[in-house]
């Protein structure tokens, strides 16, 4: 099933305890990028980073993913990127349309046009050029000329708080605002404790 889902599913993270894995959204790839100060990197896959702690979780009513990223310290970073994009791509298709600290992305062939929702902890969204990714930070201040577009976010840390980001196919019970986010979260488990109890 693991297999099935790797050449199915387009999205992969890069998160400390995740190995780029799939985690069932609909398309795309997410990338996450910490810095301290001018100092910035991609996450690779199992990656430490002391002081923070990433955990995510499927989504029980769509095809999509929820992740919440607890802070403790900022002994290694100060500031967390990411980046958003490719969601098909064998083609350059990729329109997004940002709204305050939430984005969709349609993508696909014209007549058939697909879309992916998110919902992110910050509104410093700008579109970015895929072209220039070596680091977080070169691909944040990239510049929106490009022929391949991808969009990229800051968030600066702080010590003992929480940010949440959210993946999603959109439908009559899935539709999410960031300040739904930490409840949602929390309530998985508890969904999944009630349905092991009956």
């Amino acid at each position: 099933m693991l297999k099935q889902l790797l050449t199915t599913v387009l999205l992969g993270i890069l998160l400390i305890n995740v190995q780029a894995q799939s985690l069932t959204p609909p398309a795309g790839t997410f990338r996450l990028g910490i810095s301290k100060g001018n100092e910035s990197h991609w996450l690779k896959p199992k990656e430490k980073v002391e002081g923070i702690h990433f955990q995510w979780k499927a989504l029980p009513d769509s095809r999509g993913f929820i992740l919440e990223v607890a802070v403790t310290s900022l002994q290694q970073a100060d500031n967390l990127f990411w980046s958003f994009g490719d969601c098909q791509p064998d083609m350059d298709i990729n329109v997004f349309s940002v709204e305050g600290q939430a984005f969709t992305c349609y993508y696909g062939e014209s007549m058939k046009l697909r879309t992916l929702q998110a919902v992110t902890p910050t509104e410093d969204i700008r579109l970015s050029n895929g072209r220039q990714d070596k680091t977080p930070l070169l691909l944040y201040e990239s510049g929106k000329r490009t022929d391949r577009p991808v969009l990229a976010g800051r968030c600066p840390l702080a010590a003992n708080s929480k940010l949440y980001f959210c993946f999603y196919e959109q439908n009559a019970q899935a539709d999410y605002n960031y300040f739904m986010l930490p409840d949602l979260f929390a309530k998985i488990d508890e969904s999944k404790h009630s349905k092991n109890g009956n």
